[in-house]
């Protein structure tokens, strides 16, 4: 066993030498996660990790891409089961479609076997992460600044919706979504534009909520974000996440039964044309004639789940390099992973990915 601290760059070192690649499963990654970054590129060590974080993934991708590539190694962030699932979902869709795919939305649920199990969803160590997050928030607009994020214009156009409505992919509500997932997506199709010059897809993200009035307690836990600007507010939120966030964070790690009673659901609904364009940049002169449904589905997702993908991103740098993007870089996990077999690795470990439905309209 090697012991390593985030905060003691030697110890660090004297972990990331000794390995190919390198699964960081610690955070907050803002704080502590670019001292691991700088020792894997020293020693020429692919990285993975499981980051939510959009201020940590997006800076390592504008001021470590460059470096990564010149020395060819592998930078992957967002490998948990969210991000994971939305790329490869994605993937998974476009390839049934087998034509050009022109706009998706995805719809996320989370829910229980069993609602009334007692005890905290989720440690807080997430719940740091969380307050950290929204203590930063202008941190991101700079980092932001400083990428090119431009796409060309798409028809037709896919719209974002931001009111809550009730979708006919699913029971119950959707609200906009946004998450780190979502900037994710996008940057995958940002890559997968200037790289493999393919016509990018149009992404929006929203979340499932069973009764409209949960819309209202989702309001009141943003409004946290105005006590995260001081600093009795950050000394509170940190000292009482339970009371703070209804119960859903705590400081006892969450029962192994609470844990397996949990599932996550991902609804990913796509509408494009069964042709091929000839060039990318073409356009259709007619609206999209197919649409498909599929769903991304896991159990313990916070957990064993997240581990699972985190595991098989790792897997798939070791087994599959002649897959891999042709050199090192900085990359999410579409970007990376999108011509290997991960996708089939997940369905076959238990995060399944189905095709629902698939249609003419």
């Amino acid at each position: 066993m090697i012991s390593a601290d985030m905060e003691d760059s030697k110890s660090i070192e004297e972990m990331v030498k000794r390995a190919r690649v390198l699964m960081n499963a610690c955070g907050p990654l803002r704080r502590h996660g670019e001292t691991v970054i700088q020792a894997c590129l020293k020693h020429r060590t692919h990285h993975v990790d499981i980051s939510a974080e959009p201020n940590f993934i997006e800076k390592v991708e504008l001021e470590y891409n460059e470096e990564a590539r010149k020395r060819d190694v592998y930078i992957v962030g967002s490998c948990g089961v969210d991000s994971i699932t939305y790329d490869m979902g994605l993937f998974y869709l476009e390839k049934k479609l087998g034509g050009t795919l022109n706009s998706v939305e995805a719809y996320l649920r989370y829910g229980s076997d069993n609602p009334s199990l007692p005890g905290p969803d989720l440690n807080c160590s997430t719940w740091k992460s969380v307050i950290d997050l929204m203590t930063h928030t202008d941190e991101l607009k700079q980092i932001r600044k400083g990428r090119n994020n431009k796409l060309p214009n798409l028809e037709p156009k896919l719209k974002a919706k931001y009111l809550p409505f009730k979708p006919k992919v699913d029971e119950g509500w959707a609200i906009p979504l946004f998450s780190a997932d979502l900037s994710i997506m996008r940057r995958t199709q940002q890559y997968l534009y200037k790289e493999k010059k393919r016509r990018p897809i149009q992404i929006q993200t929203y979340m499932m909520l069973t009764e409209i009035w949960h819309f209202v307690f989702l309001l009141l836990f943003s409004s946290l974000a105005l006590l995260t600007k001081l600093s009795l507010g950050r000394k509170l939120l940190l000292k009482y996440p339970s009371f703070f966030s209804g119960g859903f964070f705590g400081e006892e790690e969450p029962t192994e039964e609470k844990l397996e009673s949990g599932w996550v659901r991902l609804t990913i609904h796509g509408k494009g044309w069964k042709e091929k364009l000839l060039h990318y940049e073409d356009q259709f002169n007619y609206k999209p004639n197919t649409e498909l449904i599929v769903t991304v589905t896991g159990r313990n997702h916070a957990y064993r789940s997240t581990a699972l993908c985190l595991v098989l991103a790792g897997i798939m740098l070791l087994t599959e390099p002649e897959n891999l993007p042709k050199r090192g870089g900085v990359f999410t996990p579409g970007g990376a992973f999108g011509e290997t077999s991960l996708a089939e690795q997940l369905n076959e470990n238990g995060i399944k990915i189905e095709l629902i439905k698939m249609a003419d309209i």
